[in-house]
């Protein structure tokens, strides 16, 4: 694999569900970072998601010079890193490590519902209740944990949007999307936090379709 070299990105290859490319979207948003976003589904006839990245996932960040940045982590990095300001990443070391310990939440969210969602295309006879059960509890641990720390008017780490609201908000945009009912009814402190931060364009313009 030949070093990368930092150059302007090219395309996102993405699906318009992902949560992970939605968190890369908003930071370059965000950031006013021109991101052309092309629909390829990994495994879709003509994709060239296979052939850029190993791992066969979405997002996959093509750059002008040919090479290819995976995962959602490493582009929201690069980003990071070809346009600095405004910092999504915070500088300072104690807030930055929040800020990813946040993103953890939030990919983590996102990975258990996507886990319990594909479970749930399975033929009934041949799912793992036990399975199921362990999804949806760490899906209800993290909201749980969400709503215990956020408020409307206020953001996750420091006084400016970082890659903790953006990372947390995708997350649990897409519990959202795929399983409501696990939304549904509870979670007041997070619903109106969400509500505030769909204020903002890069938010409110990523939102997945349902």
């Amino acid at each position: 694999m030949p070093p990368i070299a930092l150059s302007r990105p090219a395309t996102l290859l993405m699906t318009p569900t992902s949560p992970y490319a939605r968190k890369c979207v908003i930071i370059a948003l965000e950031k006013g970072i021109t991101l052309p976003c092309n629909v390829e589904p990994p495994h879709a006839a003509g994709s060239r998601v296979g052939s850029l990245n190993p791992l066969v996932k979405v997002p996959t960040l093509l750059l002008e010079d040919g090479a290819a940045v995976y995962d959602s982590r490493v582009i929201v990095e690069y980003l990071e890193l070809l346009q600095p300001e405004p910092p999504l990443v915070p500088h300072d070391p104690v807030a930055k490590i929040d800020a990813l310990r946040w993103q953890a939440v939030g990919d983590g969210l996102a990975d258990a519902m996507v886990l319990l969602f594909v479970e749930g295309t399975r033929p009934v006879e041949r799912r793992d209740e036990a399975w199921q059960l362990r999804q949806t509890q760490k899906i209800h641990a993290s909201l749980t944990l969400i709503d215990t720390a956020v408020r409307p008017g206020y953001f996750l780490v420091g006084s400016a949007l970082t890659l903790a609201d953006v990372a947390v908000l995708a997350g649990v945009g897409y519990v959202g999307l795929r399983g409501a009912e696990l939304l549904a009814g509870s979670y007041p402190n997070l619903h109106a936090w969400l509500e505030w931060l769909h204020e903002r364009p890069s938010v409110r313009d990523t939102a997945p379709p349902h």
